[in-house]
Parts: C-alpha cells; structure tokens; sequence
C-alpha cells in the first residue's frame, strides 16, 4: 500500500490548545473524511481531502465521543488527540494520508490538563474509542468537521458511560448523502461494534461531489473483528495515495488568482471580485481559527458583496473562499 503518512506536531505540556501562527485552510463539515479506521493493534486510519489545504494547516484527530448534548464530556473524556500539520508542499484535494501507529518515531500530541481531552499518549483505538471524530480550533472550542463511528449503525451512545460508545457531536449530519458523520458498527444498540473498517468503494469519481457521495454512504464499508481477514487486508492494501477526480484534471485553475477582496483594508463593507468562478461558500474566521461567520453563495460567478461590520471589531481576518473544487484563504484587515 502506497501512503502519505500523517505527520505529528509535538506541543510542549504547557500548551493547552493549537496556536495558530499562520495562515491555515479553515475547513467546513465534510471538506474530509475518515475512510479506514484500524482499531485492533497496530492502530490506524486514513483520511481524504475534498480540498486544498495550505502548508501548516492544522487538523486534531480524537477517539473522544459525544455525549448525548452532541459535546465532549465536561469532566474530560480520558482519551486522546493526535494533530496533523500539512507539510509545506502543502495537499491538493484527493490526496489521501494514513496514518500507522507501528511506525518508529512518531509520538503524540499531549493535552495534558485540557478539560476535554485529557489523554496524555495519543489515542488508543484499540483500548477504547472505536471512533473517530475531526476538528479544528482548540479542543475547548472546536469546529468539528466528521466522524467516523465503529461502535455502532447509529449515533446513540454516550461517550461518559463507555469509552466505546458516541452520540452525534453539534453540527455534523448522519443522514442524507454526502454525511458529515458515518456510522459503520454491526448492530444499532451502542457498543455493538466493528474493531475495524474500511472504505470498499472506488477511488475514481467524475467529481469532487460523487466522490463525497460514495465514501459517506455507510453501505461502502466493510467491518472486521480481526485484520487478518484476507478480504479486509485487501482493501487495506489497495488504498491509493489519492482519489482520481476527473474534474480537476479537466478544469485545472489557481482559485487564489481568480478572486480577490476589495478593498482591503475595509470599514467591514468588502466585495469578492470574481473572474467567472462558480464559488460556494465564504468563511470569516479569526486569527485563531474561530469562525465568525458562514456565507452561501450558492455558485455565484459574478461580484458578490459582504457584510462583514456587524459581526467583527478591527483586527486581522481571515476569508476562505471555496468553489465546488478547490478553496483559498485571503487575509483581510478590518480597521
């Protein structure tokens, strides 16, 4: 199997959350997707990107679950967190990486005192957890982007019972096609639970929106209880590097010098000028990752204005714009 593997970010104990220092993508719900979880030894997963993502961009990975309120456990989950950095050649969409905890040298992130992950040593899949969940942010004020559950066929359970169980976290869909949170168990009760799983499907998609469409439907999963299940190993093995996704090879463009906010620096009053793109969403975020505000654009093409000066005070943000297929990140400065 050929893979990108997951590169980990050390932070120092005292580091309670993930400073951001510069610029990163700031994903939505379903920009990526778990495609294989591994929770029998050695522990494992892999991840595909649906877009872009700038060199240093930042993503927490957890085996903490939800309770039922769709949040982490107020009194800390006692599970872990790894988080990947992007590496400067930074990742196009389609890329996929796996990430291998047999693998020598790689060490985990520590969250050491964090009221909601309090795991010192990573996650451990194969004690506990049998989930995975996604975000951005700080572990105290995430932006939770998708989930994966082998712990059961729905999102039922309570993760301050059962290390192996999971509700549905706050802003992520387990319903419809394409799904933010896939749940890929043997049984619908909590805790009936596949020990791994793995993505069946095809890894050629004329979109980037089919492509969201296969590897979220629950029924493009298969689960095994032990990895030595020769079906199973496989589909492990077969994992490309990266999805084909024959839109971008047709339709090659550099989003970045296509669009531009003006003026900037603005009183909160901008405009995207746009060069014939069809663009989707527009995302404010601070310098911390925060979001701020949401926008649909709803594949304008042409000039689209903003209203920016009822949500912020001046200071420095930041705009990520998305077409169906890529996205940027354009620094605005409110005064």
């Amino acid at each position: 199997m050929k893979t990108k593997l997951l590169l980990l970010t050390f932070l120092m104990s005292s580091i309670l959350s993930i400073q951001h220092t510069q610029a990163q993508t700031v994903l939505l719900p379903g920009d990526i997707a778990i495609i294989w979880y591994q929770a029998d030894t050695p522990d494992s997963f892999a991840f595909a990107t649906f877009v872009d993502l700038d060199a240093g961009t930042e993503i927490i990975f957890t085996d903490c679950g939800a309770v039922p309120a769709g949040t982490f456990d107020p009194a800390g989950c006692g599970e872990g967190a790894i988080v990947y950095t992007v590496p400067a050649s930074g990742l196009l969409a389609g890329e996929i990486v796996t990430y291998d905890d047999s693998l020598p040298g790689v060490d985990f992130v520590d969250f050491a005192g964090d009221a909601v992950i309090t795991g010192t040593t990573g996650m451990a899949l194969s004690t506990g957890g049998d989930h995975i969940t996604v975000l951005q942010g700080t572990p105290s004020s995430p932006n939770f982007i998708f989930m994966l559950s082998g712990s059961s066929t729905t999102f039922s359970g309570d993760d301050s019972v059962s290390t192996t169980e999971t509700n549905l976290f706050t802003g992520l869909i387990d319903t419809g096609l394409p799904r933010t949170a896939v749940a890929v168990g043997s049984g619908p009760a909590p805790s009936q639970e596949w020990d791994n799983a793995v993505y069946t499907g095809g890894y050629t998609f004329a979109t980037v929106a089919d492509a969201k469409i296969a590897v979220t439907d629950p029924a493009n999963f298969v689960g095994v209880n032990a990895i030595t299940d020769a079906p199973y190993n496989g589909l492990v093995a077969g994992m490309p590097e990266k999805f084909t996704i024959l839109a971008l090879s047709v339709d090659e463009f550099d989003l970045g010098n296509s669009i531009f906010i003006s003026p900037n620096p603005s009183n909160g009053i901008v405009t995207i000028k746009n060069s014939g793109i069809a663009l989707e969403t527009a995302v404010l975020t601070d310098i911390n990752g925060r979001t701020i505000q949401s926008f649909n654009l709803n594949g304008v093409t042409q000039d689209k204005e903003l209203d920016l000066s009822a949500v912020v005070s001046s200071g420095l943000y930041f705009v990520t714009i998305s077409s169906e297929t890529a996205s940027t990140v354009k620094k605005i400065i409110i005064q």
